[in-house]
């Protein structure tokens, strides 16, 4: 009769030695499958007692155990919701199901209340408790009045806030989403957000270099436009809504509101200035403007990249960019090996390519536009190469091929075009695509 107190799993580890099982009271034989006697059992009245020949009992209080696991232990009691949702749910962890005390329906798993009762309950204070725990802040409409900083200390030690006006969370900067996006009215809505410590950027203090902003304006919780309403950018300190959605059309206006009034303008008589000369010219302003198309100059490269872009003819984009010191590299120079480009062309500050009009950089000295564009083998390697390139020959040995090549610029694989290592003589490539191990060592 003791084995009944064991569920079923441990019942079948017991007998699974044995043939047939028979019950100590009836000696009837036993079904192996649930490992109850229907005999005693369809004669036992007391509910427990079924259980327990069913289920087997709690191995923590001792009881009947029900399908659904011990009905006393899976109780999800009231004083529970005294408990947050993590200390809930280390205590429940090995409870597959929970029932709630007051309804018996099934306890949310992931919520660890109930929602039936959640929803019927009316007390907003104990719907607060049921789903927070204990520890909560009600977040009143006074506490806008507060900075960031002093809410955050006055509700450091509650796990959640919620707002006194509608009862939603509050969130990680302090006010309540939900009211806010309620909120028509603009003053309001920045209250809410910085508290009463928030200042007004005027259209004044455009006149104000970004220091003499930072420091008019660091002891506010929050900065907004004095035009539009709009919050300021606090690293800049500029309205990027004024600035960048079209509202503002005057260039030199727009480049105020960022550079202030020290700002230069870029000539086009400047392009016949080096990049040393254009650094010394313009080195003392906060900004640039290029004075054909009134964008802003990249300070590092001191010329007009959109002017440049539209710019067609190779000169003048040379000219832009490198002032009068800089080289066309022609297509015929594809003849030259590398050491006879950088002889002609190292002493430009700049290249460009006879075909294309893109820069040429000097670690290739070939097109690399050009070359990606272009589908001959053949061709792509003398672009690379010059005409001084040769095609490896796997029947010769490592001496045979060192001696045939070394005087080479390039080697290509016949196979996959690959540059061949000049140290080894054999495609890196190929060999590791390779299967064949004899094929391998050759």
């Amino acid at each position: 009769i003791l084995d009944y107190d064991l569920n079923l799993d441990e019942r079948k580890l017991k007998f699974k030695k044995y043939d047939r099982v028979l019950c100590e009271d009836c000696s009837q034989e036993i079904e192996k499958f649930s490992f109850v006697c229907y005999n005693c059992y369809n004669k036992e009245t007391d509910c427990n007692e079924r259980n327990r020949m069913n289920h087997g009992i709690c191995k923590s209080c001792f009881t009947s155990s029900t399908s659904y696991g011990c009905s006393i232990c899976n109780i999800f009691k009231t004083s529970d919701y005294d408990l947050n949702l993590e200390e809930r749910k280390v205590k429940y962890r090995n409870s597959n199901y929970v029932l709630c005390k007051d309804c018996y329906k099934e306890v949310d798993y992931y919520r660890f209340y109930c929602t039936y009762c959640y929803f019927k309950e009316t007390d907003v204070n104990k719907k607060f408790r049921m789903k927070f725990g204990s520890n909560y802040g009600v977040f009143r409409t006074s506490d806008y009045n507060l900075g960031l900083t002093e809410r955050r200390a006055k509700y450091k030690y509650s796990k959640h806030s919620l707002c006194e006006e509608c009862n939603n969370k509050i969130n990680e900067y302090y006010y309540c989403t939900y009211c806010y996006y309620k909120e028509i009215d603009n003053n309001k809505k920045l209250h809410m957000k910085f508290g009463s410590i928030f200042g007004i950027f005027k259209t004044s203090d455009y006149n104000l270099n970004l220091e003499e902003r930072r420091a008019k304006y660091r002891k506010f919780y929050g900065i907004v436009c004095e035009e539009c309403n709009n919050e300021i950018d606090r690293l800049y300190i500029y309205c990027a809504y004024c600035y960048g959605y079209y509202k503002e059309t005057d260039t030199n206006k727009k480049e105020h509101m960022i550079l202030r009034l020290n700002f230069g303008i870029f000539e086009t008589l400047d392009y016949n200035l080096n990049l040393e000369e254009r650094s010394v010219k313009y080195g003392k302003f906060d900004g640039i403007l290029c004075e054909e198309c009134n964008k802003v100059i990249n300070r590092y490269y001191i010329y007009c990249t959109y002017c440049y872009d539209k710019e067609t003819d190779t000169n003048k984009k040379g000219h832009m960019k490198f002032e009068s010191n800089f080289g066309i590299f022609k297509t015929s120079y594809y003849n030259l090996d590398l050491e006879g480009r950088r002889a002609k062309y190292g002493k430009f500050d700049g290249i460009l390519c006879e075909e294309c009009n893109k820069e040429i950089k000097k670690h290739h000295y070939y097109c690399t536009y050009c070359y990606d564009r272009e589908t001959d083998t053949n061709k792509k390697r003398h672009m690379t190469f010059g005409s001084n390139f040769g095609i490896l020959d796997y029947n010769l040995n490592l001496k045979e091929r060192r001696a045939k090549y070394m005087n080479l610029d390039g080697i290509l694989c016949e196979k996959c075009n690959q540059e061949i290592n000049k140290h080894y003589y054999y495609c890196a490539y190929c060999h590791d695509k390779e299967t064949d191990v004899i094929k391998k060592e050759k």
